[in-house]
Protein backbone atom coordinates (compact mmCIF):
# COMPACT_ATOMS: atom_id res chain seq x y z
CA UNK A 1 0.00 0.00 0.00
CA UNK A 2 1.92 2.89 -1.59
CA UNK A 3 -0.92 5.77 0.15
CA UNK A 4 -0.70 4.75 4.06
CA UNK A 5 -3.07 5.31 6.71
CA UNK A 6 -0.29 8.34 7.52
CA UNK A 7 -0.86 9.74 4.85
CA UNK A 8 -4.94 10.10 4.86
CA UNK A 9 -4.41 10.90 8.42
CA UNK A 10 -2.49 13.95 7.10
CA UNK A 11 -4.82 14.71 4.40
CA UNK A 12 -7.89 14.92 6.67
CA UNK A 13 -6.07 17.64 8.95
CA UNK A 14 -4.68 19.61 6.67
CA UNK A 15 -6.40 19.15 3.26
CA UNK A 16 -3.24 17.97 1.75
CA UNK A 17 -0.54 15.58 1.42
CA UNK A 18 2.32 14.43 -0.56
CA UNK A 19 3.07 10.84 -0.99
CA UNK A 20 6.63 10.92 -1.79
CA UNK A 21 8.12 8.38 -4.65
CA UNK A 22 4.35 7.09 -4.96
CA UNK A 23 5.60 5.82 -8.78
CA UNK A 24 8.55 2.90 -8.95
CA UNK A 25 11.51 3.92 -10.85
CA UNK A 26 9.81 2.13 -14.03
CA UNK A 27 7.09 3.78 -13.91
CA UNK A 28 8.27 7.10 -13.64
CA UNK A 29 10.66 6.14 -16.42
CA UNK A 30 7.78 5.00 -18.50
CA UNK A 31 5.81 8.01 -17.98
CA UNK A 32 8.21 10.38 -19.21
CA UNK A 33 8.84 8.67 -22.30
CA UNK A 34 5.09 8.70 -22.93
CA UNK A 35 4.83 12.79 -22.32
CA UNK A 36 7.60 13.32 -24.53
CA UNK A 37 5.00 11.77 -27.20
CA UNK A 38 3.07 15.02 -26.73
CA UNK A 39 5.80 17.85 -25.89
CA UNK A 40 9.55 18.43 -25.80
CA UNK A 41 11.51 18.56 -23.61
CA UNK A 42 13.02 22.17 -22.69
CA UNK A 43 16.61 21.37 -24.01
CA UNK A 44 14.29 20.41 -27.69
CA UNK A 45 12.42 23.26 -27.30
CA UNK A 46 15.26 25.57 -27.09
CA UNK A 47 17.13 23.90 -30.02
CA UNK A 48 14.37 24.16 -32.38
CA UNK A 49 11.42 27.25 -30.93
CA UNK A 50 10.26 27.57 -34.49
CA UNK A 51 8.79 24.07 -34.57
CA UNK A 52 6.45 24.62 -31.75
CA UNK A 53 5.34 28.33 -32.38
CA UNK A 54 2.00 26.40 -30.30
CA UNK A 55 3.95 26.71 -27.13
CA UNK A 56 4.40 29.94 -27.07
CA UNK A 57 1.28 31.38 -28.91
CA UNK A 58 -0.64 29.65 -25.38
CA UNK A 59 2.13 29.00 -22.70
CA UNK A 60 -0.72 28.66 -19.77
CA UNK A 61 -2.52 26.30 -21.17
CA UNK A 62 -0.62 23.10 -22.61
CA UNK A 63 -3.10 20.32 -21.37
CA UNK A 64 -3.67 17.03 -22.89
CA UNK A 65 -6.61 15.07 -22.03
CA UNK A 66 -7.66 11.45 -21.00
CA UNK A 67 -7.05 9.22 -23.58
CA UNK A 68 -3.32 9.06 -24.20
CA UNK A 69 -2.31 7.27 -26.88
CA UNK A 70 0.55 6.08 -24.78
CA UNK A 71 -0.02 3.19 -22.08
CA UNK A 72 1.83 3.92 -19.07
CA UNK A 73 0.03 7.48 -19.26
CA UNK A 74 -2.82 6.08 -19.91
CA UNK A 75 -2.31 2.98 -16.41
CA UNK A 76 -1.34 5.87 -14.14
CA UNK A 77 -4.41 7.31 -14.86
CA UNK A 78 -6.42 4.27 -13.40
CA UNK A 79 -3.64 3.20 -11.19
CA UNK A 80 -4.86 0.41 -8.78
CA UNK A 81 -3.38 1.75 -5.65
CA UNK A 82 -5.09 5.28 -6.96
CA UNK A 83 -8.47 3.34 -7.28
CA UNK A 84 -7.97 1.42 -3.88
CA UNK A 85 -6.63 4.75 -1.94
CA UNK A 86 -9.85 6.56 -3.41
CA UNK A 87 -12.22 3.86 -2.36
CA UNK A 88 -11.21 3.63 1.06
CA UNK A 89 -10.68 7.34 1.58
CA UNK A 90 -15.18 7.70 0.09
CA UNK A 91 -15.97 4.32 1.85
CA UNK A 92 -17.41 3.12 -1.15
CA UNK A 93 -16.20 0.86 -4.58
CA UNK A 94 -18.54 2.60 -6.74
CA UNK A 95 -16.09 5.45 -7.60
CA UNK A 96 -14.86 7.29 -10.58
CA UNK A 97 -12.38 9.05 -12.40
CA UNK A 98 -13.42 12.23 -12.89
CA UNK A 99 -10.36 14.03 -14.81
CA UNK A 100 -7.18 12.94 -16.08
CA UNK A 101 -4.62 15.47 -18.00
CA UNK A 102 -1.10 15.88 -18.33
CA UNK A 103 0.10 19.68 -18.52
CA UNK A 104 3.55 21.27 -19.76
CA UNK A 105 4.77 24.44 -18.62
CA UNK A 106 8.47 26.20 -20.41
CA UNK A 107 10.37 28.38 -18.96
CA UNK A 108 10.38 31.46 -20.24
CA UNK A 109 7.80 30.96 -22.10
CA UNK A 110 4.89 32.88 -20.39
CA UNK A 111 3.81 34.22 -17.05
CA UNK A 112 1.99 31.12 -14.65
CA UNK A 113 1.45 33.03 -11.59
CA UNK A 114 -2.62 32.30 -10.51
CA UNK A 115 -4.50 33.48 -8.19
CA UNK A 116 -5.59 31.43 -4.64
CA UNK A 117 -8.48 29.39 -5.58
CA UNK A 118 -10.89 26.35 -4.97
CA UNK A 119 -10.98 24.40 -8.18
CA UNK A 120 -15.01 23.43 -7.61
CA UNK A 121 -16.53 25.80 -10.20
CA UNK A 122 -15.39 23.40 -12.40
CA UNK A 123 -15.94 20.07 -11.11
CA UNK A 124 -20.00 20.44 -9.27
CA UNK A 125 -22.90 22.46 -9.62
CA UNK A 126 -23.22 22.55 -5.56
CA UNK A 127 -19.87 23.33 -3.37
CA UNK A 128 -17.89 20.73 -1.92
CA UNK A 129 -18.45 18.67 0.98
CA UNK A 130 -15.32 16.83 2.47
CA UNK A 131 -16.60 13.74 4.16
CA UNK A 132 -17.28 9.92 2.84
CA UNK A 133 -18.64 9.49 -0.82
CA UNK A 134 -19.67 13.32 -1.06
CA UNK A 135 -15.81 13.95 -1.47
CA UNK A 136 -13.61 15.19 -4.80
CA UNK A 137 -10.71 14.22 -4.67
CA UNK A 138 -7.74 16.18 -6.45
CA UNK A 139 -4.01 14.60 -7.07
CA UNK A 140 -0.76 15.67 -9.10
CA UNK A 141 1.50 13.17 -9.85
CA UNK A 142 5.07 14.77 -10.85
CA UNK A 143 6.99 13.60 -13.75
CA UNK A 144 9.47 16.02 -12.97
CA UNK A 145 11.05 17.99 -10.12
CA UNK A 146 8.59 20.28 -8.48
CA UNK A 147 11.05 23.11 -7.36
CA UNK A 148 10.80 27.03 -6.46
CA UNK A 149 11.56 27.67 -9.57
CA UNK A 150 9.71 25.65 -11.75
CA UNK A 151 5.84 26.99 -10.62
CA UNK A 152 5.27 25.10 -7.38
CA UNK A 153 1.73 24.45 -6.32
CA UNK A 154 1.09 26.69 -3.12
CA UNK A 155 -1.16 25.75 -0.60
CA UNK A 156 -3.06 26.97 2.04
CA UNK A 157 -3.70 24.09 5.11
CA UNK A 158 -7.32 23.40 5.39
CA UNK A 159 -7.05 23.85 9.47
CA UNK A 160 -6.23 28.12 9.12
CA UNK A 161 -9.11 28.34 6.27
CA UNK A 162 -12.28 26.46 7.93
CA UNK A 163 -13.83 29.44 8.69
CA UNK A 164 -13.40 31.35 5.57
CA UNK A 165 -16.37 30.28 4.07
CA UNK A 166 -16.16 28.44 0.07
CA UNK A 167 -17.46 31.66 -1.42
CA UNK A 168 -15.96 33.23 -3.18
CA UNK A 169 -13.66 30.54 -4.68
CA UNK A 170 -10.81 32.90 -5.95
CA UNK A 171 -9.45 35.45 -3.98
CA UNK A 172 -6.60 37.65 -5.29
CA UNK A 173 -3.81 38.96 -3.37
CA UNK A 174 -4.76 42.80 -3.08
CA UNK A 175 -8.21 41.69 -1.09
CA UNK A 176 -7.06 38.94 0.80
CA UNK A 177 -3.34 39.48 1.79
CA UNK A 178 -3.39 37.57 5.01
CA UNK A 179 -4.22 34.09 3.16
CA UNK A 180 -1.26 34.47 0.58
CA UNK A 181 1.19 35.19 4.08
CA UNK A 182 -0.38 31.63 5.31
CA UNK A 183 0.79 29.59 1.87
CA UNK A 184 3.37 26.49 1.68
CA UNK A 185 4.98 25.54 -1.49
CA UNK A 186 4.67 21.82 -2.74
CA UNK A 187 8.65 21.36 -3.09
CA UNK A 188 8.34 17.32 -4.45
CA UNK A 189 11.24 15.07 -6.74
CA UNK A 190 9.61 13.35 -9.64
CA UNK A 191 7.62 10.28 -8.90
CA UNK A 192 5.75 11.81 -5.85
CA UNK A 193 2.30 12.45 -5.29
CA UNK A 194 0.25 15.32 -4.39
CA UNK A 195 -3.33 14.43 -2.81
CA UNK A 196 -5.95 17.57 -2.12
CA UNK A 197 -9.37 18.84 -1.40
CA UNK A 198 -11.56 20.64 -3.44
CA UNK A 199 -11.79 22.55 -0.04
CA UNK A 200 -8.21 23.61 -0.26
CA UNK A 201 -7.27 27.02 -1.55
CA UNK A 202 -4.40 26.49 -3.68
CA UNK A 203 -2.42 28.13 -6.97
CA UNK A 204 0.45 27.76 -9.36
CA UNK A 205 3.44 30.05 -8.33
CA UNK A 206 5.49 31.48 -11.60
CA UNK A 207 8.30 30.07 -13.42
CA UNK A 208 11.28 32.22 -12.35
CA UNK A 209 14.57 29.68 -13.49
CA UNK A 210 15.19 30.78 -16.62
CA UNK A 211 15.37 27.30 -18.24
CA UNK A 212 13.70 24.16 -17.60
CA UNK A 213 10.26 22.33 -18.00
CA UNK A 214 7.68 21.34 -15.45
CA UNK A 215 5.69 17.96 -16.34
CA UNK A 216 2.40 16.89 -14.10
CA UNK A 217 -0.35 14.78 -13.97
CA UNK A 218 -3.50 16.07 -12.64
CA UNK A 219 -6.32 13.99 -12.00
CA UNK A 220 -9.90 14.10 -9.93
CA UNK A 221 -11.67 11.33 -8.34
CA UNK A 222 -15.49 11.06 -7.45
CA UNK A 223 -18.09 8.35 -5.91
CA UNK A 224 -20.78 7.70 -8.78
CA UNK A 225 -23.26 8.21 -6.29
CA UNK A 226 -23.12 11.82 -6.46
CA UNK A 227 -24.05 12.49 -9.84
CA UNK A 228 -23.70 16.62 -9.61
CA UNK A 229 -19.94 15.88 -9.14
CA UNK A 230 -17.59 15.73 -11.60
CA UNK A 231 -15.73 17.04 -14.40
CA UNK A 232 -15.98 14.92 -17.52
CA UNK A 233 -18.24 11.74 -18.35
CA UNK A 234 -15.57 9.84 -20.45
CA UNK A 235 -18.14 8.32 -22.73
CA UNK A 236 -17.73 11.86 -24.92
CA UNK A 237 -14.35 10.28 -25.58
CA UNK A 238 -15.88 6.87 -26.95
CA UNK A 239 -15.38 7.41 -30.59
CA UNK A 240 -11.70 8.14 -30.09
CA UNK A 241 -9.04 5.23 -31.06
CA UNK A 242 -7.04 6.10 -27.89
CA UNK A 243 -10.11 5.57 -25.87
CA UNK A 244 -10.57 2.25 -27.85
CA UNK A 245 -7.02 1.11 -27.59
CA UNK A 246 -6.88 1.80 -23.37
CA UNK A 247 -10.29 -0.22 -22.97
CA UNK A 248 -9.24 -2.95 -24.97
CA UNK A 249 -5.82 -3.09 -23.28
CA UNK A 250 -7.57 -2.34 -19.43
CA UNK A 251 -8.23 -4.48 -16.62
CA UNK A 252 -12.11 -4.55 -16.32
CA UNK A 253 -11.73 -2.23 -12.50
CA UNK A 254 -9.80 -0.02 -14.65
CA UNK A 255 -12.69 0.14 -17.47
CA UNK A 256 -15.37 0.51 -14.41
CA UNK A 257 -13.82 3.69 -12.92
CA UNK A 258 -14.35 4.92 -16.44
CA UNK A 259 -18.19 3.89 -16.28
CA UNK A 260 -18.08 0.67 -18.06
CA UNK A 261 -20.02 -1.92 -16.68
CA UNK A 262 -18.40 -4.99 -13.87
CA UNK A 263 -18.28 -8.34 -14.48
CA UNK A 264 -21.80 -9.23 -13.21
CA UNK A 265 -23.52 -6.23 -13.93
CA UNK A 266 -27.23 -6.99 -15.36
CA UNK A 267 -26.34 -4.92 -18.13
CA UNK A 268 -24.37 -8.02 -19.98
CA UNK A 269 -26.39 -10.83 -21.65
CA UNK A 270 -25.92 -12.91 -24.43
CA UNK A 271 -26.80 -9.99 -26.92
CA UNK A 272 -24.36 -6.97 -25.25
CA UNK A 273 -21.48 -9.46 -25.15
CA UNK A 274 -21.50 -10.16 -28.55
CA UNK A 275 -21.97 -6.65 -29.88
CA UNK A 276 -18.75 -6.04 -27.20
CA UNK A 277 -16.93 -8.53 -28.94
CA UNK A 278 -17.02 -6.64 -31.97
CA UNK A 279 -16.84 -3.48 -30.77
CA UNK A 280 -13.74 -4.06 -29.17
CA UNK A 281 -12.28 -6.64 -31.34
CA UNK A 282 -9.07 -7.39 -29.01
CA UNK A 283 -10.89 -6.92 -25.75
CA UNK A 284 -10.28 -10.08 -23.09
CA UNK A 285 -14.26 -10.44 -22.51
CA UNK A 286 -13.96 -13.79 -20.47
CA UNK A 287 -14.52 -11.88 -17.45
CA UNK A 288 -18.10 -10.47 -18.78
CA UNK A 289 -19.17 -13.73 -19.59
CA UNK A 290 -19.41 -15.46 -16.49
CA UNK A 291 -22.11 -15.29 -14.18
CA UNK A 292 -24.34 -14.01 -16.99
CA UNK A 293 -27.60 -15.21 -18.26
Amino acid sequence: MRITQAHTDALLRHGYVVVPHFLTADELTAARADVLKYFPSAEELARTPHRYGAIFDDPEHLQIEFPFAADALNYNSTHPELIAFVERLLGTTDVLLSQSAIWAKYAGTGSFEQTMHLDYEGNTLVVPRDDGAFRQVNMILYYSDATDDLGPTYLVPQELTREQGLWPPFRPRRKYPELYKQERPILAKAGSLLVFSMRTFHRAGEMTAEFGARFSHHLVWKSASCPFNGYHQYSQFGEKPEMKQFIERATPRQREVLGFPPPGHPYWNAQTLAAIAQRYSRMDISPYRQGHI
